[in-house]
């Protein structure tokens, strides 16, 4: 059997991957300037699977004990010593606005040099003579194992002259601060504990039966409350700014004139008002039931309601834009759906749109246009004097649901029965590409925040995240249609139903049954926080759909399951790593 001969590129590349999947950014940046300025242009770099050189590490070791007779040729014993430190557990890159996964080049086609180091610059040096930094090969050093498993080169285009570098004369750079990210999947590996967010939970028990919340939304910064929705409830909480463990602050129901509603829909308009779609079932005096669906917009706080349409049908979703304060309400049935925009207070839609295919979803993209999906739909609606059909894609799938990123213009869209990811990037608006969904039950999607898009480089990945209740969330790059960065494993294997992003980006939480867990997407790896539901608090059990979403601070997670609520604490400065 031939084995794959290693060379010196491949090598230092699977390092590379593995300092930044360590969470070791500095020392990948120190190694890429020292190596070739951009590893992922290696011909080789798309085949590199996750946490490689982990991987081949293992194999190695399981390889060892399985031809092992007697004693094995590597032991390491028990004690691998501390974790490493987590010492300013923030900071993941040497320069700042760096992503921690990409080398930058400067505008002279160089790696940026501007790490601090003790005693400026200097070349390294052997015996007195110096030693020149070697031209980038592009092939590499060919490379084997000996029999005594020690590496050596056996094909080199090294000069017989010239001069290697010794540790010990190696240049002096100053310590650098490290991250406290994971390394990956490997049972393994030790890494510092994941933080347990459980102790400080705040409970809120929905106790009038038949009730259950379908819909979770947190207020501004400034007004800390909750809005729960669903089942023949619509409630106010407000949430004390620490946990407690126990039941939450108080709460309050909202008047509105419906009696035994059901949320279909519901969304902020600004910090004090909201509209919400609801559909009521009424039983005459022959005992018919009857079912009627309203739009109620919600004003000064919740304390008034009135009826803005009772004709918009059943309301799937509702979509504000606050830079053009227009609504956008999305109805359907199984075989037809409508498109409606509304201006600020109009009790009467100025622009309506009637596709033939049931609608399932819609995202805006700017204050005019928006893209709304559905059954063998993806299209995009533009309001120029009446609302028309700026582009359809050709498609045979069932999108559910429909995502948009204003930072780089991307489209995502999921077919969750069918199992399929579609991406219409802005490069090229003639194709929708699609790509089979390689876990079982895709749950949920979502775009990485970038508050400050002026932060972001054109050459960055745009991240997507996804979750399957499968147990396995993926971090793809949108602008490289279907690549895989990271995969992430849910605590416990527990499923993951639905997903949410912190508002700076920072972090994506997944959550499913009785457990949360938290990564950050950008890193990979083992989770930074997990949380699970006390069994005497929570029940695993309970019938309903799942709501996730945080605080606009970034401090608290609302997870929602049925007729219960836990308002989980979230502060970064645990341990340094959140």
């Amino acid at each position: 059997m031939t084995v794959e001969a290693l060379s010196s590129n491949v090598v230092n590349y699977l390092v590379w991957r593995y300092l930044q999947e360590a969470g070791y950014g500095n020392a990948a940046l120190q190694l890429s300037r020292s190596w070739i300025r951009d590893p992922e242009t290696l011909p080789f770099a798309k085949n590199v699977i996750p946490h490689a050189l982990i991987s081949i590490l293992q194999d190695g070791l399981w390889f060892d004990k399985l031809q092992a007779d007697g004693q094995h040729r590597y032991n390491f014993g028990r004690d691998h010593g501390r974790p490493f430190s987590l010492r300013n557990g923030a900071t993941l890159t040497l320069d700042a606005d760096i992503p921690r996964h990409e080398v930058q080049e400067d505008t002279n086609g160089s790696a940026p040099d501007n790490a601090p180091r003790k005693g400026g610059k200097r070349k390294r040096k052997t015996n007195g003579v110096v030693e020149q930094r070697m031209e980038q090969r592009t092939n590499g050093d060919a490379m084997d194992l000996d029999h005594n498993g020690v590496s050596q080169v056996i094909h080199t285009s090294r000069g017989e002259s010239e001069a290697i570098v010794s540790d010990m004369e190696s240049p002096t750079v100053e310590e650098l601060p490290i991250s406290t990210l994971s390394i990956g999947h490997s049972t393994e590996i030790q890494t510092e504990k994941v933080v347990d967010l459980a102790p400080e939970t705040t409970y809120v028990k929905i106790k009038e039966p038949g009730k259950v919340v379908t819909h979770t939304l947190w207020g501004s910064s400034q007004a800390p409350i909750l809005l729960t929705a669903g089942k023949s409830i619509l409630r106010l909480h407000l949430i004390p700014s620490s946990g407690t463990g126990h039941s939450g602050g108080p709460s309050r129901d909202l008047k509105i004139p419906l009696n035994n509603f059901t949320t279909t829909a519901i969304c902020w308009n600004s910090h004090e008002e909201a509209t919400l779609a609801a559909r009521e079932e009424q039983v005459n005096e022959e005992g018919e039931k009857m079912i009627t669906d309203k739009l109620i917009k919600l004003t000064d706080g919740g304390t008034e309601a009135r009826i803005l349409s009772s004709v918009a049908g059943m309301v799937s979703t509702l979509r504000w834009n606050g830079s053009s304060q227009k609504l956008l309400s999305i109805s359907t049935n199984d075989v037809a759906g409508s498109i409606k925009v509304w201006n600020d207070d109009d009790t009467t839609p100025p622009f309506i749109a009637f596709p033939k295919q049931a609608i399932l979803d819609a995202a805006w993209m700017t204050d005019t246009s928006f893209v709304v999906c559905g059954d063998h739909f993806l299209s995009i609606y533009d309001i120029d004097g009446e609302l028309k059909c700026q582009k359809s894609f050709d498609t045979d799938g069932n999108w559910e649901s429909v995502k948009y990123d204003p930072v780089c213009g991307i489209i995502a869209c999921a077919a969750f029965e069918e199992m399929a990811l579609g991406i219409v990037h802005p490069n090229d608006l003639a194709p929708l590409q699609t790509h089979p969904y390689p876990d079982e039950y895709f749950s949920d999607l979502g775009f990485q925040p970038i508050p400050n898009q002026n932060s972001y480089s054109s050459s960055s990945p745009r991240l997507l995240v996804t979750s399957s209740t499968a147990g396995v969330a993926q971090v793809w790059n949108a602008n490289r249609p279907f690549e895989c960065i990271h995969r992430l494993v849910m605590e416990s294997n527990r499923p993951a139903c639905c997903l949410a992003f912190s508002p700076d980006g920072f972090l994506v939480a997944a959550a499913g049954l009785d457990t949360v867990t938290v990564w950050s997407p950008e890193s990979g790896g083992l989770p930074k926080a997990a949380w699970k539901g006390h069994t005497e608090e929570w029940d695993a059990n309970a019938e309903g759909e799942c709501s996730l979403g945080w605080d606009p601070d970034g401090k608290k997670l609302a997870y929602a399951l049925g007729n219960q609520v836990a308002i989980i604490n979230f502060q970064r400065t645990i341990t340094g790593v959140v």
